[in-house]
């Protein structure tokens, strides 16, 4: 407990007035004294009986690069008190709000992050500094929890004429079978919005969104991606590797990953989407096994010799060739970054 700038001058008042008292014996400056001493007591035994707040923070969903998401911070406080509040962020995040100069209780504060770069990101310390009603002593109590949000690479629409070279993949065909419509079910999270039915989510009610499902899709075939990167183009790598798996998984193909942070068995749906993002969401440089590689449909190689390469069966050609000619490519990637 220290006093603030309020407190020391109260003090400085005590001492002041004592001083004077005792110099000229004026009895009247008394009633300076007391009031200001009793005030310095009520507000250290306040503070002592506030106690540590407890705190619990509510972290975002995974996310993509540029998306904006709430952060919350619950408190629970037998009494309101005056505080100051700042939640930490780490640099692969920009915050707005996350400092407040406000009054705590059983009640709940909001701030705002954006997603700036790839990865897991660590939230706090948080400390949370309480002051008394009058604001002559304050108390800092520093909370190490960590809690870590995660950020998805960034992915590109394949709108470039070589993405229909996938197409031609083992047991792939991205136009196969997706208009033989079989049923609607509701929007769960990692569904693509392509295959959202808007007509049928415009008349339910709320937010509630719901999306076609189509028959056969798991039988579409499958593909496997293997992908690499030499350092510091990792960034680059994951871009790529997610914009591919992402575009199969929601033609209905079945994708399999293998990444220098391990690999994933080959299946489709909302789930494999995640779990695709969350492996490349912190995916460093480095290769694959050999063996995995080999039986890859798909091979993607980042390197300041190669660039971002894609190898399917025996060709080889930059990934800019699926989003699009290459300054159209660069200029959107000089955009995002």
């Amino acid at each position: 407990m220290i006093l603030t700038r309020r407190g020391i001058g109260a003090i400085a008042l005590v001492v002041l007035t004592s001083a004077m008292a005792i110099r000229f014996g004026s009895r009247q400056l008394g009633a300076i004294i007391i009031p200001v001493v009793v005030a310095l007591l009520g507000a250290g035994i306040q503070l002592y009986m506030t106690g540590r707040p407890e705190v619990t923070r509510k972290v975002p969903d995974d996310g993509y690069i540029g998306e904006t998401k709430p952060v919350r911070l619950v408190f629970d406080l037998s009494s309101p008190v005056g505080a100051r509040v700042v939640d930490d962020v780490p640099t692969g995040v920009r915050a707005a709000g996350n400092e407040f100069d406000t009054t705590i209780g059983d009640n709940e504060l909001t701030y705002e992050i954006e997603y700036l770069f790839r990865g897991q990101h660590e939230l706090g310390p948080l400390s949370v500094t309480v002051r008394d009603v009058l604001g002559l002593t304050e108390r800092t109590y520093t909370y190490s929890m960590h809690d870590t949000v995660l950020v998805y690479p960034r992915v590109y629409t394949l709108t470039g004429a070589t993405r229909h070279d996938l197409n031609l993949l083992p047991e792939g065909s991205p136009e196969h079978n997706r208009e033989e419509f079989d049923s609607l079910r509701e929007y769960a999270r990692g569904d693509s919005l392509r295959d959202v039915h808007w007509k049928s989510s415009a008349k339910r009610t709320g937010d509630d969104l719901v999306v076609k499902e189509f028959i056969a899709e798991d039988d579409l075939g499958d593909v496997k991606i293997a992908a690499e990167a030499a350092d510091g183009w990792d960034d680059e790598m994951a871009e790529a590797a997610a914009s591919i798996a992402l575009y199969l998984l929601d033609a209905g193909i079945a994708v399999g990953l293998a990444a220098p942070n391990g690999d994933l068995p080959v299946d489709a749906g909302a789930d494999q989407r995640e779990a695709i993002l969350h492996r490349l969401a912190t995916v460093g440089p480095g290769q694959v096994p050999e063996s995995y590689r080999e039986e890859a449909d798909i091979v993607i190689v980042a390197s300041e010799n190669t660039g971002v390469s894609v190898e399917m069966r025996e060709s080889t050609v930059p990934f800019e060739s699926f989003v699009g000619d290459a300054t159209t490519a660069a200029a959107a990637r000089e955009v995002s970054a």
